[in-house]
């Protein structure tokens, strides 16, 4: 089982941050804007290559070794040795992005292909009319979930025993209680609560935030964004859908005789299927919809504005000027926020203040 834990979040891992400059957007390489004609030049194609095996023989060594360690300590001192491997992969992932992102720019700054075009920034005005993400009234099901959980631990709170599990081992066998209060009976629904609105909350991003359309093809960008921001909006409606209903799960285990065990494996099998399916989305669609294939439009004689200087290191973007939050990233698949906007840092602090209350109230 233990094993089986590592795999389950090594290996996607590995496997994505892999096959993350195949699904960037074509028009940007390893955090830098180029046009798109140039993204098949034999240097920049052997870049992602070497890239990819890099991180991937990086990634199993560090497997291995945590894999190795749990053979030579106990369980308490192996996780903490996993979870350094696991930190130490990311770290290392990040610094062989970052030679790549060094050489990209120096590639750029000695091929010039931005003075062979025109640069301009596209808007559709009629953008924010269509139809970019599912509605928000599907979180309904989840909000149901949260509720019934609530008010049947209100209901039978007398059956709720005295010492209340609050951590089991991969043996199934409960490692830490607590003692029965308010705050310990109900900090699942309220983490329930806290989590349907981060979902919402992120839907809402994902529709709002800064529409980036390809100079050279608007028509083509524009849909490919569009389907772009769709399928991640469904995806997220079904990730915070089962991950409420896996909360409530273990909520009413506290009062009604369900194996936990049983629980335990679902919750494994939720985290596979959400990480498979992100991974499996992630490549068929694309940052921006890049891989979505359609048939309007033409390539033109104009490129997008490059915003290189306010990208640093090719991944936290800071633009005062932006009146965005939310931006795509330039690496990889999703969103990120302008970091030179306040609003940023309050999400941020939010995000970990609630968390940390529901636990102190606990």
């Amino acid at each position: 089982m233990v094993y089986f834990i590592i795999l389950l979040m090594f290996i996607p891992t590995i496997f994505i941050s892999a096959i993350t400059p195949y699904i960037t957007r074509k028009t940007e390489s390893f955090g830098v804007s180029i046009p798109e004609e140039v993204y098949e030049q034999e240097e920049l194609v052997d870049f992602r290559r070497k890239y990819a095996w890099q991180t991937a023989i990086f990634g199993l060594i560090t497997l291995l070794l945590s894999l190795t360690s749990g053979l030579l300590v106990k369980e308490e001192q192996w996780m903490f040795l996993f979870m350094s491997f696991f930190f130490l992969f990311l770290f290392g992932s990040f610094f062989i992005y970052l030679n790549y992102h060094k050489k990209m720019k120096q590639m750029k700054a000695n091929s010039k292909w931005e003075q062979a075009k025109t640069a301009t920034v596209v808007i559709d005005t009629n953008f924010r009319n269509r139809k970019l993400i599912h509605s928000h009234g599907w979180f309904a099901i989840a909000i149901i979930i949260t509720v019934v959980t609530f008010a049947v631990t209100v209901m039978y709170y007398d059956r709720i025993p005295a010492q209340i599990p609050m951590q089991y081992g991969f043996d199934g066998e409960v490692t830490n209680w607590a003692e029965k209060s308010f705050g310990s009976v109900f900090s699942l629904p309220l983490i329930q609560l806290f989590m349907v609105g981060l979902f919402v909350f992120i839907n809402y991003t994902i529709g709002r935030s800064r529409q980036q359309i390809d100079a050279a093809n608007p028509e083509k960008s524009m849909m490919q964004n569009m389907i772009f921001r769709q399928r991640w909006s469904a995806f997220l409606i079904f990730t915070g859908t089962a991950t409420v209903a896996l909360l409530a799960a273990i909520q009413l285990s506290l009062i009604f005789p369900l194996n936990v065990k049983i629980i335990m494996y679902g919750s494994f099998l939720l985290t596979g299927l959400v990480l498979v399916g992100a991974i499996a989305l992630s490549i068929i669609t694309g940052q921006g919809g890049s891989r979505v294939k359609t048939v309007m439009g033409k390539q033109g004689e104009m490129i997008s504005r490059d915003e290189d200087q306010f990208w640093k290191l090719g991944i936290f973007y800071f633009n005062r000027n932006d009146p965005a939050v939310w931006v795509e990233k330039r690496f990889g698949s999703g969103w990120t926020v302008n970091m030179a906007k306040p609003q940023a840092w309050v999400f941020f602090i939010i995000i970990l203040a609630i968390p940390i209350c529901i636990s102190l109230f606990s």
